[in-house]
């Protein structure tokens, strides 16, 4: 059954790009946000969209949706759309489909080696840590009350608005060398399209890496947008020789390939960008470039 009303809690980089795919096909959106700019924003398109202290709306968005997408990330070790309102799906008439947002970041240091969904998942970042207790507490919940619930592990998630080349134009970059340093990634659109599949698709229970092709060091990043860009990139540094917020820091401590085969063997998706060359060549040909 396709499902035509979906309720998002979250309006981030991932909820605005799946809301203007589902307006073209004209599905019933509810949003449910945090931020009051943003449900203006939303109800100016449109959008059926309240702030996040509406309970008794929320709850009227909860009885008329038949999937559930959750992007809010968790708050240390609890999960804000799970502790608040998760208690208003078991009152819906109608058979609930859940996805949840989460991270590869879950995983941990694998020193480079490939992972798959089925690896030891042990983080030692503070964010992935609260990403797997995430992850348990809508699994038990899950299981407990016989939801479809599918988790999508994102790799490091890039596209128009979130690439290279924005950082370039912001001088907000700094290029890092370190040997062994691999990281996955995950073109916007990619998700996107692969969450519209889970609303068309029934039994998708269960947990995907969403990852390209080509696991690469942000210097290979780099280098291949100066390489559209025309320009010579700046030298690389080592991760020793700048000082790197806390976030950056665990970033950058772990190291591993995301494998993508379950998503394309099981789930049978085929990536539009399968890896971060054409992903890049797409969004440098939309870009309308300023000075750099």
């Amino acid at each position: 059954m396709i499902v035509n009303q979906i309720l998002i809690f979250g309006f981030g980089y991932c909820s605005e790009a799946l809301i203007h795919k589902l307006k073209r096909s004209k599905r019933k959106i509810f949003v449910v946000s945090r931020d009051k700019s943003s449900i203006n924003k939303l109800k100016r398109q449109g959008i059926n969209a309240c702030l996040w202290t509406n309970e008794k709306l929320v709850k009227q968005y909860i009885k008329q949706s038949y999937a559930i997408l959750i992007t809010v990330p968790p708050s240390c070790l609890s999960d804000p759309v799970k502790d608040k309102f998760s208690k208003y799906f078991l009152n819906s008439k109608n058979k609930l489909r859940l996805i949840y947002l989460s991270s590869t970041s879950v995983y941990g240091d694998h020193n480079g080696a490939w992972v798959n969904e089925n690896s030891n998942l042990k983080p030692s970042t503070r964010l992935g840590k609260w990403r797997l207790n995430a992850e348990k507490k809508w699994l038990s919940f899950g299981r407990s009350n016989n939801f479809q619930l599918t988790i999508l592990r994102l790799s490091g998630i890039y596209g128009p608005d979130r690439s290279p080349f924005d950082r370039i134009e912001r001088k907000s970059f700094k290029i890092i060398k370190k040997p062994r340093l691999f990281f996955s990634r995950i073109h916007i659109e990619d998700i996107v399209n692969v969450i519209v599949e889970l609303l068309n698709k029934n039994n998708n229970r269960g947990i995907f890496n969403l990852s390209d092709n080509m696991p690469a060091s942000t210097e290979a990043i780099y280098k291949e947008a100066f390489k559209l860009l025309n320009l010579k990139p700046p030298t690389p540094v080592g991760i020793n020789d700048i000082n790197l917020s806390e976030t950056a820091l665990g970033f950058f401590s772990e190291s591993k390939k995301i494998s993508n085969k379950k998503l394309l063997n099981k789930f049978y998706y085929r990536l539009i960008y399968p890896d971060y060359m054409k992903g890049l060549k797409d969004i440098f040909n939309k870009l309308k470039l300023k000075k750099f």
